[in-house]
């Protein structure tokens, strides 16, 4: 990801302040977060391609959660960063493996998605040392992850992933997983073209 302009090069995905404003992470052609007024109105734009705090390397999942904190999952960086809803960085959770989406509970634990090493990897990224395949975490409000699950080598097997892209938690606790099986195993490891595009987990 070599740019930082305005709306939109290839999005990758919305979340909504409890105000109504519009966050959204523009990933794949650009190094950006934006956010909307309800109305559409663009009222501001934070991001520029790198590695410091507020910069990203593809932007691909966003929520808020009932304190007003944003996340935004910075996938090729292997990080979450924290933001407030003016774009301030506050700080950077690490120790993930591509994340790609995160979902915001009520009880103030986050729900992650991670890509992992096995698909979607673009040319020219270098895989680290064991890196693990699609996964999923449970995050609590510090940033510890308190569970983890998938990251095996059996795609296709329940409970395990290739290409985990989104996530949502219901009230009762039910977690909803999406893959993107097809268009990620073009820059992949070979995998079943009719593995799960989605499960659902009971906590």
């Amino acid at each position: 990801i070599a740019r930082s302009a305005g709306p939109f090069n290839q999005p990758t995905n919305v979340a909504l302040s409890p105000e109504g404003d519009i966050f959204v992470t523009d990933g794949y052609g650009n190094a950006r977060v934006h956010r909307f007024s309800p109305a559409g109105d663009l009222l501001a734009s934070w991001g520029e391609p790198g590695t410091g705090p507020g910069q990203f390397q593809l932007p691909h999942g966003i929520a808020i959660d009932s304190e007003g904190i944003l996340y935004v999952a910075d996938r090729e960086n292997s990080r979450i960063q924290l933001f407030d809803l003016d774009g301030a960085f506050i700080r950077e959770w690490t120790g993930f493996q591509r994340p790609t989406q995160i979902f915001a509970a009520t009880d103030g634990f986050l729900y992650v998605s991670e890509l992992g090493w096995k698909a979607g990897v673009f040319p020219g990224l270098v895989k680290p040392p064991h890196a693990s395949g699609g996964r999923v975490a449970i995050v609590s409000p510090n940033g510890h992850v308190e569970a983890r699950w998938g990251g095996g080598h059996s795609f296709c097997a329940p409970g395990d992933f290739y290409a985990p892209h989104d996530i949502w938690v219901t009230p009762d606790r039910a977690v909803y997983v999406s893959e993107v099986v097809k268009s990620s195993a073009r820059y992949g490891e070979p995998v079943d073209p009719d593995c799960h595009i989605l499960q659902k987990f009971q906590l």
